[in-house]
């Protein structure tokens, strides 16, 4: 169940809160990789609070949350379990403005805990699970059909195992995308990792202070597509 409110309180700005319930079943590989246990359905309880300013050209809100989860489904570095009692809370900012008719900026800043709350593991991080994430960036519509947008994004470090011995070091990494719209037809060109970033975000283990069995993201790749609206 969810259940939602929302009141207007002065000229642009209004406030809202939010209260469920929910749950989430594990899905095939999740229980292939479990076998021979068996996964518990997760359960979750959530909240949330916040307040939206809107105005012609902009947009902020801020929002609080907090979820409390039983049976969370992860991995634990070698099989898929159902977590010790886990609680997610955080802040996140999201703001939209138009510089003008044709140039939009945005920006989404969020600071997150995620913790273990009960257990041997009570009191420390959830691995693999970045405590800040930033991202800002513009779109710029150009004349005759053609518009640019870029965006640079930032992740904090995250711990890599349980007992939080070692960490994925935060990264940041840039896209940039091209495109020319004509009638229903779209073309784009996209640039992940526009500066060639080296990082990673997945490991499974630590050796010593560093993280171990490590799997790079990749580099620099060029995405072209063609998108027609019916």
């Amino acid at each position: 169940w969810n259940v939602g409110l929302w009141q207007p309180v002065a000229g642009d700005v209004s406030v809202f809160g939010r209260w469920g319930q929910s749950y989430r079943l594990p899905n095939i590989d999740e229980i292939a990789y479990a076998l021979p246990a068996v996964l518990q359905t997760q359960q979750s309880r959530d909240a949330e609070l916040g307040a939206r300013w809107v105005t012609d050209t902009s947009r902020v809100e801020l929002r609080w949350y907090t979820s409390n989860l039983s049976n969370e489904i992860g991995f634990n570095g070698t099989s898929n379990v159902n977590f010790d009692p886990t609680r997610h809370q955080g802040l996140e900012l999201e703001a939209h403005h138009a510089l003008t008719n044709a140039i939009k900026l945005r920006a989404n800043l969020a600071s997150r805990q995620n913790q273990f709350v009960d257990g041997p593991n009570s009191g420390k991080d959830i691995y693999l699970v970045p405590a800040q994430t930033a991202a800002l960036g513009f779109d710029w519509k150009l004349a005759g059909g053609h518009s640019v947008s870029s965006g640079v994004t930032w992740v904090s470090s995250q711990y890599v195992d349980q007992a939080n011995t070692c960490s994925v070091p935060a990264y940041s990494t840039v896209d940039a995308r091209y495109a020319y719209s004509a009638g229903r037809v779209e073309f784009a060109v996209g640039v992940k990792n526009l500066a060639d970033a080296k990082y990673f975000t997945l490991a499974y283990s630590c050796a010593g202070a560093l993280p171990a069995s490590v799997y790079p993201e990749p580099g620099r790749s060029v995405v072209a597509t063609v998108q027609a609206k019916f």
